[in-house]
């Protein structure tokens, strides 16, 4: 009888360790991810984007008689490619178009002749079509950016002594250099700061005495900041 009841005994603790077992088959909790495991993502800057800016245009050439200062605000479109060159390096191209309220005219005497007259520079539109070429960390863009300029521009002097008007004005054309860096908040938005230096070429007359006519070039020192909405933009898993 004793050994009938060990024998159910041992029987029945060998069933329960059998099916403890074959449960620990049937489930395992999974292991914690590691950050190896994690999917690693980065903004992409690939896309169109659109956007809007305001920003000032300073004295650029330390010349008594022209002072390329005052406001201006407008409006950029452009695209960039990311990875064709390094996943880092993004290029692109951008066009922008500017109105302007750069206005300043000056008493001008000159010595030895007697002659007097008024000088005025004034600019009231400009834009440029510009390449861009930048190198991206993670949300964060820094960029160096040149091309085609131009601008409508006015450069007049009236001599007060003989009444004469000197003076160009309309479209010029010419060339920008510039850099800036740029920030994304978000994988649609970003803000943006940039300097630009504008030059609209050798134009003349801009002032005069006594029949002598002097050439200025026309140059823009302008400062900026801006924001861009970027179409279609997302998230892009590094590779």
């Amino acid at each position: 009888m004793s050994i009938t009841v060990r024998t159910l005994t041992l029987t029945a603790a060998l069933a329960a360790l059998s099916g403890t077992a074959f449960a620990a088959d049937m489930y395992r909790a999974p292991a914690p991810a590691s950050y190896k495991d994690m999917p690693y993502v980065s903004m992409d800057w690939s896309g169109f984007y659109a956007g809007v800016n305001g920003g000032y245009s300073f004295d650029s050439q330390n010349h008594p008689l022209i002072k390329d200062e005052g406001g201006f605000g407008g409006g950029q479109i452009g695209y960039n490619w990311q990875g064709m060159m390094g996943r880092n390096l993004v290029l692109g191209i951008e066009a922008d178009f500017q109105g302007a309220g750069i206005d300043h005219s000056t008493a001008i005497t000159f010595s030895g002749s007697g002659n007097a007259g008024t000088h005025r520079r004034a600019i009231d539109e400009f834009g440029t079509v510009r390449g861009r070429l930048g190198y991206a960390m993670g949300p964060a863009l820094v960029y160096f950016t040149g091309g085609f300029a131009y601008g409508n521009k006015t450069n007049e002097f009236t001599d007060n002594v003989t009444g004469a008007v000197y003076k160009d004005d309309g479209w010029k054309a010419g060339y920008v250099l510039g850099g800036g860096t740029e920030y994304k908040i978000n994988p649609s938005w970003s803000v943006k700061a940039e300097y630009q230096f504008i030059d609209l070429g050798h134009n003349d007359p801009a002032y005069g005495a006594g029949g002598t006519i002097h050439t200025v070039d026309t140059e823009l020192s302008t400062v900026r900041a801006g924001v861009n909405y970027h179409f279609g933009s997302t998230y892009a898993p590094l590779k």
